[in-house]
């Protein structure tokens, strides 16, 4: 299995935005109120930490195929056979 590179650019865009707002922090208090700019910038700090987590194991994923790639790595692609 490998990842679509369309797809690891959404991740990243999304993980992006997401710390830009948890940066944004003291903008948001001046938008909205204090306790709900705190749930904004946890919100968006977990997020973003989850998806950034998600997108580091999804390229780990090699885009080569046969034994050196699953050898290598344990989420590489299938070589066709079960073990």
């Amino acid at each position: 299995m490998t990842i679509d590179p369309r797809v690891g650019m959404w991740i990243s865009i999304v993980a992006a935005v997401l710390m830009f707002l948890a940066g944004a922090g003291a903008e948001l208090t001046t938008m909205f109120s204090t306790a709900v700019a705190n749930e904004i910038v946890a919100a968006a700090v977990f997020l973003g930490g989850l998806i950034s987590a998600i997108n580091a194991v999804l390229h780990m994923i090699p885009a080569q195929s046969g034994a050196t790639g699953a050898a290598q790595f344990p989420l590489g692609p299938s070589t066709g056979t079960k073990p």
